[in-house]
């Protein structure tokens, strides 16, 4: 029965389980941060209106 499936398969199949399951965990656990991340109006790539004092 599993003789046609190769190591390349099943590691693939067992990487794309694992990143359904973190993505879903991520999305029910931390949902309220993901919302605030992405609906910040400090965005990472955004550049700051002044730059930090040099010290």
């Amino acid at each position: 029965m599993l003789p046609h499936f190769n190591w390349t398969d099943y590691f693939l199949a067992v990487a794309v389980i694992a990143t359904v399951y973190y993505v879903i965990v991520g999305a029910l656990f931390y949902r309220q941060e993901i919302k605030t991340f992405f609906g910040s109006q400090n965005k990472l790539w955004q550049r700051a209106e002044k730059p930090p004092p040099n010290g």
